[in-house]
């Protein structure tokens, strides 16, 4: 009976689309014209597919709502953005620049951290973020810290282009992300859970002991594994190398999810333990950047929109006091680490903005981040599209800068060279 009923067909679609074939055909479809509207309008194709989310979206024409398919698609992009995240860390900048890389991810991590957490407490207080909407104010007033401390590295590609990679400065703030990431996610596990009751001696146990062991168990025996699996002589097909590297993806998720810790920090793992043992610029990496780029990752963009409401913006004028605060305070918390980075590498001003150009950004864990605070009730709907406008503006500004900067960094240098030689 039951495979008679798969094999009728769908009722005509009501809204929101409930059969999984609707559902799915939308977000393709959204795939498919996100790109070709961003490119007149020289948008990030993330803007593009946060806005067609949010419009087709719950709160907007209500094609779209957060079911169960979209949860599952959503669940596999964060971890595929994971996975992306720690395989192309470039962590030969954290060993040449060691202390330097270190000393600036701790302060890129701290800083915002501290700067959010006083923008939250303030906005408590005054009563731009409803305390009553949330399940607990110091685990909000925590999320909000986390929120500001990540960045994505959106404008190295900018870097590259201008031939500035090797710069010592730039070299910093791509190890520095490492270590930053790191904490990001360390904490959000904290708060995830006390938010959820299970913070214990049990849990300590896990992080101080499990986590670590797991993470030693990784990076020693993942390499091994590869060898194995990319290995010339083995002639294993890409399709099976692929299948490889899904399924360590999704064996360490399980494995942290089994040590009470969120699958995403399995997934930031097991990019990094393979981030050696796959070139940048392989076959395999192409495929394992293209499937991600190309679906999971779009579709849990969309997903976010989804979630999104810009009419409060117009319902409730103080949401725009709450984003007004939210991206005043994240960038001039990360300007403020790279000037403090600055005067203690002795960079000049091209220098700092340029590492700050680099920081400013934020994206994927932003949004993993305010996703997670929105399912726990940490994070009210105001903040929450206050952060997709914080999102938005970074992604335009930090790219601008880093051209800006950038060229009197590349202008510096060429200028350098040949003094060098005489």
């Amino acid at each position: 009976m039951s495979l008679l009923m798969l094999a009728l067909p769908a009722k005509d679609p009501v809204l929101p689309l409930q059969d999984p074939v609707y559902i799915f055909g939308v977000l393709l479809l959204i795939l498919l014209v996100a790109p070709l509207l961003a490119k007149p309008f020289k948008l990030p194709v993330l803007i593009v597919l946060l806005v067609l989310g949010c419009l087709l979206g719950s709160n907007g024409l209500g094609v779209l709502t957060r079911g169960p398919q979209l949860i599952f698609l959503e669940k596999a992009g964060l971890l595929y953005i994971m996975l992306l995240a720690g395989m192309q860390m470039d962590l030969s900048n954290l060993r040449r620049l060691g202390l330097r890389s270190l000393f600036f991810g701790l302060l890129n991590f701290g800083l915002p951290f501290i700067v959010g957490m006083i923008c939250a407490q303030g906005m408590l207080k005054i009563g731009l973020i409803d305390a009553s909407a949330t399940q607990s104010t110091f685990l909000t007033v925590a999320i909000m810290g986390i929120l500001f401390s990540p960045h994505t590295l959106l404008a190295y590609p900018i870097m590259i282009r201008l031939g500035i990679v090797q710069r010592e400065p730039v070299g910093v703030a791509v190890g520095g992300t490492v270590l930053t990431s790191l904490l990001t996610l360390v904490g959000l596990t904290l708060v995830q859970a006390s938010a959820k009751g299970q913070v214990s001696a049990e849990l300590w146990l896990k992080l101080g002991i499990g986590l670590p062991l797991l993470i030693a168990l990784c990076f020693w025996g993942i390499p091994k594994l590869a060898q194995q699996f990319f290995n010339p002589k083995a002639d294993i097909p890409l399709s099976l190398q692929f299948i490889f590297v899904l399924t360590t993806l999704f064996a360490i998720a399980s494995a942290t999810l089994g040590l009470g810790v969120d699958s995403i920090v399995g997934a930031f793992i097991a990019g990094l333990a393979l981030n050696q043992s796959i070139p940048l610029h392989s076959d395999l990496m192409n495929r394992i950047d293209f499937v991600g780029n190309s679906l999971f990752i779009p579709i849990f963009i969309v997903s976010v929109g989804v979630l999104a409401n810009p009419k409060i913006f117009v319902t409730a004028p103080g949401s725009l006091g709450v984003a007004a605060i939210i991206i005043s305070g994240a960038v001039l918390a990360k300007f403020a680490a790279a000037w403090i980075a600055g005067q203690s590498f002795k960079y000049n001003w091209n220098e700092v903005m340029t590492i700050c150009s680099l920081t400013m950004s934020r994206a994927a864990l932003v949004l993993v981040i305010v996703t997670s605070g929105k399912d726990l009730k940490l994070v009210d709907e105001p903040v929450f599209n206050a952060v997709i406008a914080y999102i938005v503006v970074t992604c335009f500004l930090g790219p601008i800068l880093a051209e800006w900067f950038g060229q009197r960094v590349a202008a510096q240098e060429s200028e350098l060279k040949p003094m060098a030689q005489g």
